[in-house]
């Protein structure tokens, strides 16, 4: 087996001190941009390898982000994993993933778990109760939450006022008048959060909105289907886009023409959401920028500055063929 390189290897080759090799290896602003380059240089040809075991040593924690996410199959949560595995990487740290399966409890228990390798915590659309956070916010290791909004920790959200404003004015300005909204989890912060911004925006545009509990996958989309279609509404909105798949599928299985007969729009903008039939009208969130912003967050903090102020990312409507003029619409029993 071939010893591993080290610095003092790596120094003597490239005809330099190991402290010079160190800072350089670390980007320093003391060492020059050409001896970093140097440096650099020599030990990739070396195949010298930080070992992080003596960073982690050093610092007094490890190198790894604890990240906990609801479920790994939605690709709004691997495309914020994406975002933040990327900053996380390029700052010389590794994630590690545990998967709730919307479960409050699980959750808690894979805190607990996680903090025991982890120098920080990142908590995705966390479904801990309120007790349940407060537990995993008094880890001895600083946490982020993305889209679920705490004190005395970081906070990346998406605005859902100005979300749930999008929505309610394409839709009234196609002429909806009520509108219907398929709610998701229960345990779900962000539908509290839809639910509350587009109640407030309902009334402040004079729209009639009604409510109905849902789900968070396209089998609880299709599932809706027959309450969405006895509604008195013309358009609907759906906690996701997973969720809104699911009831344009079932809309097509039970021969409803949407947009014609029935408006449906959403959250998320997921790829997938572009190749429904029909394509699907939906908010459009920076998912990467979430993890991105998380990891600024941490960087933050680890590097001993207080919490910095919530960061609030603004989606962007995507208009697709699911939406349009309101049409007085005749009952439909489905077969």
């Amino acid at each position: 087996m071939a010893e591993r390189v080290r610095l003092i290897d790596v120094a003597r080759e490239a005809g330099t001190s190991v402290s010079t090799v160190s800072r350089a290896l670390n980007g320093s602003d003391l060492i020059s941009p050409e001896v970093v380059a140097h440096v650099r240089a020599v030990a990739g040809q070396l195949g010298y390898r930080a070992d992080k075991r003596a960073q982690e040593f050093k610092l007094g924690r490890p190198l790894t982000v604890g990240v906990t996410v609801p479920d790994l199959t939605n690709p709004f949560f691997s495309e914020v994993l994406k975002g933040l595995n990327a900053a996380a990487r390029a700052g010389g740290y590794r994630l590690l993933i545990g998967e709730s399966s919307e479960d409050p409890a699980e959750e808690l228990r894979l805190v607990d778990e996680l903090v025991d390798y982890s120098g920080a915590l990142v908590l995705c659309s966390s479904r801990l109760t309120r007790a349940g956070l407060e537990k995993a916010l008094a880890q001895p290791v600083p946490v982020v939450c993305i889209n679920r909004t705490v004190k005395n920790a970081g906070v990346v959200a998406i605005d859902y006022r100005a979300a749930s404003r999008l929505l309610l004015e394409h839709l009234t300005g196609l002429g909806h008048r009520r509108v219907l909204y398929v709610g998701g989890p229960a345990t779900s912060w962000s539908d509290g959060e839809r639910r509350r911004t587009l109640r407030r925006t309902a009334r402040a545009l004079d729209v009639t909105l009604d409510e109905i509990d849902g789900g968070w996958s396209g089998n609880h989309g299709y599932d809706a289907g027959p309450t969405v279609l006895h509604s008195r509404a013309t358009a609907v909105i759906t906690f996701n886009d997973l969720v809104g798949i699911g009831l344009l599928s079932w809309m097509y299985d039970n021969g409803v023409e949407v947009p014609s007969e029935l408006s449906v729009a959403s959250y998320d903008d997921i790829p997938i959401a572009a190749y429904s039939r029909p394509p699907l009208t939906s908010l459009r969130n920076e998912r990467a920028k979430l993890g991105e912003l998380a990891w600024e967050q941490l960087t933050k903090r680890l590097a001993g500055a207080d919490w910095p102020a919530p960061d609030l990312l603004t989606p962007e409507l995507v208009v697709r063929a699911s939406t349009g003029p309101a049409r007085r619409r005749a009952r439909i029993r489905a077969s």
